[in-house]
């Protein structure tokens, strides 16, 4: 398997490129994609707050890696919703909306990225 930087590099040329970017659902199955993607994910500050299924990106291990693989080996993943909560805008009184994701949720999106 190829590593995870060499695979996001040959997607970027392509993409640059305009060419068509085939087999990506494979890639899916690379740990080291989902590695980087949580590297990505934990390096936020907000990564320490809680998600909507409870959970904080620290809480994320090769094991749970490797399930979530195979759940998306088996088509069994599903994605969760996100917790949604407003905060309020500087110098309004108004609030906007802010999706917290469950950090389970986006990786294999992010994986993908």
């Amino acid at each position: 398997m190829q590593s995870a930087e060499t695979v996001l590099g040959v997607l970027r040329e392509r993409g640059r490129r305009g060419l068509p970017c085939n087999e990506l659902y494979r890639q899916l199955f690379n740990p080291q994609m989902y590695e980087r993607a949580y590297g990505r994910i934990y390096s936020n500050k907000g990564a320490m707050t809680a998600g909507a299924d409870g959970e904080t990106a620290d809480g994320m291990s090769l094991v749970k890696i490797g399930r979530i693989i195979d759940a998306v080996r088996h088509e069994r993943y599903r994605f969760k919703p996100a917790r949604r909560v407003y905060i309020p805008k500087k110098n309004t009184g108004e609030k906007r909306p802010l999706g917290l994701p469950c950090h389970r949720r986006p990786c294999p999106a992010a994986a993908g990225a």
